[in-house]
């Protein structure tokens, strides 16, 4: 599995299909399907760790929500918090690590 995070809007999903479309699964904007299985009360860890388990030919792109003002909201402070974590538990998991500014990547691990 390859990570590929960053900030909204920063040309993760093109960078992906770019690099990776080819050989690899891609699995876009991740941060969303986190936030709608915190939503319904599911453990997103087990539900990585399923996707993981499935196919190890994917690519993950996720945002990095860490950044900027914290929420208001409590689910919002939530969300944020566990995409931090999960992202943490993939990068464990993942054989790369790219972090992409400006439609650029830049390898982490």
């Amino acid at each position: 599995m390859i990570l590929v995070t960053g900030g909204a809007y920063q040309g993760k999903k093109e960078y992906a299909a770019k690099e990776f479309g080819n050989e690899y699964e891609i699995i876009g904007d991740y941060h969303l399907r986190v936030r709608e299985q915190l939503k319904e009360g599911r453990d997103i860890f087990k539900e990585a760790e399923r996707l993981l388990s499935e196919n190890d030919k994917i690519v993950i792109t996720s945002d990095e929500l860490g950044c900027g003002i914290v929420p208001v909201d409590a689910f919002e402070r939530e969300y944020r918090e566990k995409n931090g974590r999960l992202n943490c538990f993939l990068a464990e998991r993942a054989e790369r690590v790219i972090r992409v500014i400006c439609g650029m990547g830049v390898k982490i691990k």
